[in-house]
């Protein structure tokens, strides 16, 4: 049963910090829209992550981070977007905050790729200012080999492994039957288009679309946290071995 932050009183936490918990692991996400299902779709994944890996990582669960910085789909009801210098300044504050009681690790499991670029960066601000080690994972990035097995296929924004994941943890969040062809768009590299013409994205023609085989779905949950805790006990164990 992994051990969340929120849950101790203050001086349990004395007590317990950094005696029992080096690491700490916190997962990221945002609201927007995801083709049919939940726009807390970037939120539901790495919290779910969060919780079947931590244990093993022995890692203390923070408080997520629920909103991230959208662009391509602001334009579709119900998303919340933060501005990215605003994401940036937070995270890297939440971070040093961390590192400020005393962990020397922190783990981020991000839901969101419009993220990636504003979260590399205040990883970097955090472990320049403090020396706490930060690993930032794209949880989806690390999967992809398993949607291939899985599925037979690439995967995409609310397509064949961000909806098969959701499927597998809230089934009752994907409404299978709102589906239309006319809801994907393929990605193309030098177009760009505010709002994005599909709220299901694929990135090669012909795969990615969601696939609503709640079996298959559980699978490819399994596998993806699979990938996501081997690769981060990896890279534990490799700094370990540095001396880092």
């Amino acid at each position: 049963m992994p051990t969340y932050w929120e849950d101790l009183n203050w001086a349990e936490f004395q007590e317990r910090v950094p005696s029992q918990w080096r690491a700490a692991i916190i997962p990221i996400g945002t609201v927007e829209a995801h083709g049919v299902g939940p726009l807390g779709t970037d939120n539901f994944i790495p919290i779910d992550l969060v919780n079947c890996i931590a244990e093993d990582l022995g890692a203390l669960v923070c408080p997520p981070i629920h909103y991230g910085l959208v662009r391509g789909l602001a334009g579709y009801p119900g998303s919340i977007a933060v501005d990215e210098r605003a994401l940036g300044d937070y995270c890297t504050q939440v971070f040093k905050s961390i590192a400020a009681w005393g962990l020397d690790t922190i783990i981020v499991i991000n839901g969101h790729g419009g993220n990636t670029s504003t979260l590399k960066n205040a990883a970097w601000e955090a472990h320049h200012a403090t020396g706490v080690k930060i690993l930032v994972v794209d949880w989806w990035v690390l999967a992809y080999s398993v949607c291939e097995e899985v599925f037979g296929q690439t995967g995409g924004h609310a397509g064949a492994d961000e909806n098969a994941y959701t499927m597998a943890i809230r089934p009752d969040t994907i409404h299978a039957d709102w589906y239309k062809d006319d809801m994907t768009f393929t990605f193309e590299n030098g177009v760009t288009a505010y709002p994005i013409p599909g709220p299901v994205i694929t990135y090669k023609t012909g795969e990615g679309a969601p696939v609503f085989d709640l079996e298959k779905s559980k699978r490819y949950r399994e596998g993806a946290i699979a990938k996501v805790r081997d690769h981060c006990k990896m890279v534990l164990s490799k700094w370990e071995t540095m001396g880092l």
